[in-house]
């Protein structure tokens, strides 16, 4: 005699449904910090390659960095204008960097990821020039608005530096490597910064070329953003940095990728990168990861 065979009951297939869900809710949170992980990696390779192809350059340049605008300060493309001619050279800091990378990737952080340059360039809050393929596909866009970030102290703000604009002139070896008191400790570039905290260029990815350090009310003196984004782990992308009780959430809240001027990288929160302590030698207090001098 032969048994029929039964199926599942409703009660099983729900326990089992059940039992997948939970295991998804479990191990779908930790897949996505797996891949937020991965692109740190990225990034931080990006960041070292960046950095030491800065090296190779002052290598080849008397020991010095490249400016962050290597023309005439009223000769596109500057810092806020790339312009549309498709002969603009490539002359930002991470543009006449460029040829010792011979990639384009290594200017993007993955956590960002690459710029949507059609959607920024044409945008006033941005450039406001008409974007033109060409210069996104020579560079240009991304040597102007460049997500790797030079530290700005160690080039044309230079404490003391006497930097003449209208001539492009580099007085008191701005950016000589021997100027550098401190290589180990002393940010070169920056993996992960922004143009601005708006919404157009945060949905875009556009990066800011140049990060300084400024904390609101710091006895170093200024206030707002340098522009050096704490994208990774961030609890959100959203936020005022010029806000004191931001400084720990959102747009500030994660960590960032920071090459130091003598090639190794290290991952920094918002309140250790933008320390300011007294320094003994200067007898005043400083930015202790960013100012060249002490």
């Amino acid at each position: 005699m032969s048994r029929r065979r039964q199926g599942f009951t409703l009660i099983e297939l729900l326990v089992v449904i059940a039992i997948i869900a939970i295991l998804a809710a479990i191990l779908f949170p930790v897949f996505a910090q797996a891949r937020a992980a991965a692109r740190q990696i990225s990034c931080v390779s990006n960041t070292k390659q960046f950095s030491l192809a800065v090296l190779m350059y002052a290598q080849d340049f008397d020991e010095t960095i490249p400016r962050l605008d290597n023309n005439r300060w009223d000769t596109v493309p500057n810092w806020g204008n790339v312009g549309s001619d498709s002969l603009t050279p490539n002359a930002m800091f991470a543009g006449v960097v460029q040829p010792y990378i011979k990639t384009q990737g290594l200017q993007y952080c993955p956590e960002v990821p690459r710029t949507n340059w059609r959607g920024a360039i044409g945008n006033p809050e941005i450039d406001g020039n008409p974007y033109n393929p060409v210069l996104e596909q020579n560079g240009v866009y991304a040597g102007t608005y460049s997500q790797q970030a030079v530290n700005w102290l160690l080039v044309e703000g230079m404490p003391g530096s006497g930097w003449d604009p209208a001539t492009a002139t580099r007085p008191n070896q701005v950016g000589a490597l021997s100027q550098f008191a401190r290589p180990a400790e002393l940010v070169l570039n920056v993996g992960d910064s922004v143009w601005w905290w708006d919404g157009v260029a945060i949905n875009n990815g556009v990066g800011n070329s140049a990060v300084w350090p400024v904390r609101e009310g710091s006895v170093c003196g200024g206030g707002g953003s340098g522009w050096t984004w704490y994208v990774h782990k961030a609890t959100s992308r959203q936020g005022q940095p010029t806000v004191a009780a931001n400084f720990t959430n959102g747009i500030n809240g994660g960590r960032a990728n920071v090459a130091l001027a003598d090639g190794h990288v290290k991952s920094f929160r918002h309140d250790q990168l933008e320390r300011c302590d007294f320094n003994t030698s200067a007898g005043t207090h400083l930015y202790t990861w960013w100012d060249p001098r002490y």
